[in-house]
């Protein structure tokens, strides 16, 4: 089922190190509160849940903006690098230093779906949360790549990665010459997992040793008991990306863990197929 939404506002962000990442804005009422979401690993602001979040923005009158992945959202970057789960140097320069400098002062919540949340989660405890953040909530987010990556290579859950692989391997030829190594595309072409393919693409190019090195320094479970904003953990026993043993069972320090049985991978919808994810969102986010 699509979702309506008006069209967006585009804004290409210059970066302080000369990339180059697409802003996706829903303007509200001057002053209410701004949602910043970060997308999920090959999301967009196209993504269905992006268009409820924003919706769900342009109902209460809110403002909203979906900030994107370096080469999503149909924009490639300019640099070597792509993303990873523990990238937050963007979302720090926009929340630190960009709305400072538009004059911005009103309340700012985080919303980081999937790959996003993980982001998040470094942001808000090597950032500057405290000073401009009210609250946050990660979605359906994997805090532990290492667990994560087993539990997607075996089963349905295999057809996830294909379909990540082909859309990586796009925007890799695209940057074949800037990347300089012909043979990271053709190892990544032949990835069926997740260790695989962050074996073949991401460790390398991002400077970690390997996967397994990659795995260890970035998983968002090292963060959580240092998140310093009210936080929300929301996810399903049955997401098909992330073991339920891996989820945080209960709530601890300022983060809530809530679990269901039912949702999927950003999936939370009801009988009638209405998404129950967003009032529950919201509602945590007003609540704080």
């Amino acid at each position: 089922m699509s979702v309506k939404l008006t069209d967006y506002r585009r804004e290409i962000l210059n970066l302080p190190d000369g990339d180059i990442i697409a802003a996706d804005w829903v303007d509200g009422t001057p002053g209410e509160p701004l949602v910043v979401l970060i997308h999920g690993m090959e999301g967009s602001s196209d993504s269905r849940y992006a268009r409820l979040l924003m919706n769900a923005c342009i109902e209460r009158g809110w403002n909203g903006v979906v900030l994107h992945m370096r080469s999503c959202g149909g924009v490639i970057n300019k640099r070597k690098q792509f993303y990873h789960a523990g990238f937050y140097n963007d979302i720090r320069y926009f929340v630190d230093e960009r709305l400072p400098q538009m004059g911005s002062n009103q309340k700012v919540f985080l919303l980081g779906v999937s790959l996003g949340g993980s982001q998040i989660a470094h942001y808000l405890v090597k950032g500057k949360a405290l000073e401009r953040v009210r609250a946050a909530a990660i979605i359906s987010t994997p805090l532990d790549l290492g667990a994560s990556a087993d539990f997607m290579s075996k089963g349905f859950s295999k057809n996830y990665v294909i379909r990540f692989r082909k859309t990586l391997l796009v925007k890799y030829r695209q940057k074949a010459e800037l990347i300089g190594d012909e043979s990271m595309a053709n190892e990544l072409a032949k990835a069926k997992t997740f260790w695989e393919l962050d074996n073949a693409a991401t460790a390398p190019i991002h400077g970690f040793k390997d996967a397994a090195h990659y795995y260890t320094e970035m998983s968002s479970k090292n963060c959580l008991k240092d998140i310093p904003v009210p936080t929300l953990y929301l996810a399903s026993r049955d997401d098909p990306f992330v073991p339920e043993a891996s989820m945080p069972q209960k709530s601890e320090g300022l983060v809530t863990s809530l679990l269901t049985e039912k949702g999927g991978h950003v999936g939370f919808v009801n009988q009638y197929g209405k998404s129950w994810m967003i009032p529950t969102v919201f509602k945590f986010l007003t609540d704080n």
